[in-house]
């Protein structure tokens, strides 16, 4: 057998030939199967396991010529992938902390609103926004005109109060924003 390969294969139909053997002679016959896969050269005295050895041995020679024929193709194969990853390796261009860039990846806008009183009001474009994600038919006009007028009144509502969680606020105004008659309700 081959150096340091660990196993073999035993085909499944050579039981219908053993079977037809007497047990001392089946156990022989096993015995001379793996002392010649480790390579102790068995001497066959028996003409019944000897018959029965000698096909088995020659389809281990096959798989033992497969397996050589194999191990080599997966060495190239090894090989190439290995100087195919070298290769990579090699046109990658090396760097240091002097050529790297330095220049920011992330964009930063800002905009800025004269009329902002706080950090919470949003800007009308996420007001219309998280408006049109909890209701899809509302007026965007009516929408439109009462987010300039809570913006106008210093973002107070119709009675003089302050509008704390402009959320909360579309949230209850939203069953009056699909119609622009109905606005003054809010």
């Amino acid at each position: 057998m081959a150096k340091d390969k660990k196993s073999f294969v035993l085909y499944a139909d050579l039981i219908h030939t053993v079977r037809k053997m007497p047990e001392d002679k089946a156990g022989k016959l096993l015995l001379t199967i793996l002392e010649y896969v480790n390579d102790e050269n068995p001497k066959v005295d028996d003409m019944v396991v000897d018959l029965v050895f000698e096909p088995i041995k020659q389809q281990l020679k096959r798989d033992l010529i497969k397996f050589e024929q194999k191990r080599v193709q997966w060495s190239e194969a090894g090989k190439r992938s290995a100087e195919v990853r070298k290769a990579k390796k090699d046109e990658r261009p090396l760097t240091n902390v002097d050529s790297r860039s330095t220049d920011s990846t992330v964009n930063v806008n800002v905009s800025v609103n004269d009329n902002v009183i706080n950090n919470n009001i949003p800007a009308f474009e996420d007001f219309k926004m998280y408006a049109w994600s909890k209701k899809k038919d509302v007026n965007m006009e009516a929408l439109k005109f009462k987010y300039e007028s809570w913006v106008e009144n210093g973002w107070k509502d119709g009675n003089d109060k302050p509008i704390k969680n402009w959320k909360t606020k579309i949230l209850n105004s939203l069953p009056y924003l699909k119609e622009r008659k109905q606005i003054n309700r809010i």
